[in-house]
């Protein structure tokens, strides 16, 4: 039997290497505890709380969070939702998704669903809580065919941090 590939584990390597050495930035990945995000007035015990993603870089001026899908989804885009309501970010907080493809059309449809959510998400919390896009927060989704396609999302990682 073929040993199992971790797309996602390779993703985050390549993306650690890749933001070594950003000043004034602290890196957190994993389900810790210091890499939990708790959602205000859900009550829900510690253990429950959702990962704030596979990777969240803290910079002086801005969050980045990171998730990494070798599939389709939508839930790991949603959960941050009920966070940026529940009043403004002390800091921009920029969200990256990354979804592994094999060819042009691998989860299209989620990848539009996603599209879709991040448009509802801008007008109820421009609406409701009147974030600004992109000053208060930002959701950038890409798509990954080749471990090296990892830079450009580092690129965009480093610039959302300066």
């Amino acid at each position: 039997m073929p040993e199992r590939v971790s797309f996602e584990r390779q993703a985050v390597d390549r993306l650690l290497v890749a933001l070594e050495g950003i000043p004034d930035t602290v890196v957190f990945r994993g389900m810790g505890p210091a890499n939990r995000l708790a959602i205000t007035g859900w009550d829900l015990p510690e253990a429950r709380h959702f990962q704030f993603g596979d990777l969240r870089v803290e910079g002086p001026s801005s969050t980045v969070v990171v998730e990494i899908e070798s599939a389709g989804g939508v839930t790991n885009l949603v959960k941050y939702w009920p966070l940026l309501a529940a009043g403004r970010p002390a800091k921009r907080f920029v969200m990256v998704h990354l979804f592994r493809v094999t060819s042009a059309n691998d989860y299209a449809s989620h990848h539009r669903l996603w599209e879709y959510l991040v448009d509802r998400m801008r007008e109820d919390l421009a609406g409701r809580c009147q974030l600004r896009w992109p000053e208060d927060w930002e959701a950038r989704m890409f798509r990954y065919a080749r471990i090296e396609d990892i830079d450009q999302v580092a690129d965009f990682v480093r610039k959302a941090l300066s």
